[in-house]
């Protein structure tokens, strides 16, 4: 018997903590200002992200699910996520096999202390985010950069926008089909998803 696809989105969440986008495309423009920040409605939808990430997530799926806005307190931004061919197929046997990729935007209230970060050895250095006016945290304190990308992804902070990259399978652990990703490239998807928003 398969696994709904709705159900494997909720094993993966657990995973990736994000939630899938509809296919709808926002009215809204993008800021063009380097130093702007988007409003919620001018996010990019799931799909946008997508097209400006390939061929990263060529084979992946996007999880048919509700928009994936949210708005917070202090915080708010959209996540989304995609699953591998295993995790797409009718065969229960492939399901662990397989695994997904979330992609996350946030806008916080405050800009995140780079100096404090940094003294508590969470920043990686990485001229790319630089070249931006960022900065990479690795909450981790001990990436590889061309290991693969986990379920602790490499965040590119830019004033107050964070765009953070996960990859797992439904145990948490990282699966075969996802070993492609490492955290260098979670880190350069990061980055061209902030010069969408410019």
């Amino acid at each position: 018997m398969s696994i709904p696809l709705s159900v494997q989105f909720v094993l993966l969440s657990l995973a990736l903590a994000a939630s899938g986008c509809s296919e709808e495309e926002g009215s809204a423009s993008i800021p063009k200002a380097a130093n702007a920040v988007p409003t919620l409605e001018q996010l990019p939808k799931c799909e946008r992200i997508a097209a400006r990430l390939t061929p990263l997530l060529d084979g992946l799926a996007l999880v048919d699910q509700d928009d994936g806005r949210y708005d917070n307190v202090t915080v708010y931004g959209i996540s989304c996520s995609w699953l591998s061919r295993e995790m797409q197929s009718g065969d229960i046997s492939q399901h662990v096999k397989g695994g997904g990729l979330s992609i996350a935007i946030s806008i916080d209230e405050t800009p995140s202390d780079e100096q404090m970060l940094r003294k508590l050895g969470m920043v990686h250095d990485d001229a790319r985010a630089e070249d931006i006016g960022g900065f990479v945290v690795d909450v981790s304190k001990r990436m590889d950069p061309s290991a693969q990308l986990g379920i602790i992804g490499p965040q590119v902070v830019v004033g107050r926008v964070t765009v953070t990259a996960t990859a797992a399978g439904i145990a948490l652990q990282k699966v075969e089909s996802m070993e492609y990703i490492t955290n260098d490239q979670a880190i350069e998807a990061a980055i061209a998803i902030h010069r969408m928003l410019r």
